[in-house]
């Protein structure tokens, strides 16, 4: 049994909500802390990264997928993409958390308000991916949940 799109729908908001006070209470720890940490990210180029991927993967897969299934098109193929990590650093690295974290959150609003009004028939739409095989709509959602919880992860 697959979760249902309400369910996806509020866990989507409240998972960047998670991710944000995690940001926050990361960023109050000491400078040692992040320069122990290696090569991971500070908290507002995490931010940035959650909020590139939703605007920049997320986004435009979903609508891909409703596209082809309304047009009777093949299913969508897709690999595994990311943004840049340099540029996510260049892009975040000297914003404050604050201003990232509404550009997070009006990228999850975005995503949100994409899926909100999705009919049964188009939360059934499918893409293959290389990384995940065969997924509908919750199945991507599923996959922007855990993403945020690997990186929320790096924060905790």
């Amino acid at each position: 049994m697959s979760t249902p799109p309400a369910v996806l729908m509020v866990e989507l908001i409240m998972s960047i909500d998670r991710m944000i006070t995690s940001a926050q209470n990361a960023e109050l720890r000491p400078p040692e802390w992040f320069a122990d940490a290696g090569d991971q990210w500070a908290p507002p180029v995490v931010l940035g990264h959650i909020s590139q991927v939703d605007e920049l993967v997320w986004l435009p897969r979903i609508q891909l997928m409703c596209q082809a299934q309304a047009a009777g098109d093949p299913i969508p193929e897709f690999v595994w993409w990311e943004p840049n990590p340099a540029e996510t650093i260049a892009n975040f690295g000297g914003q404050s958390l604050q201003d990232v974290a509404a550009i997070a959150m009006s990228h999850r609003t975005n995503l949100l308000s994409a899926v909100k009004d999705l009919t049964p028939t188009q939360w059934q739409a499918k893409a293959k991916h290389d990384a995940f095989g065969e997924i509908d709509v919750s199945a991507l959602l599923i996959q922007v949940l855990t993403h945020d919880e690997e990186h929320r992860a790096s924060l905790v």
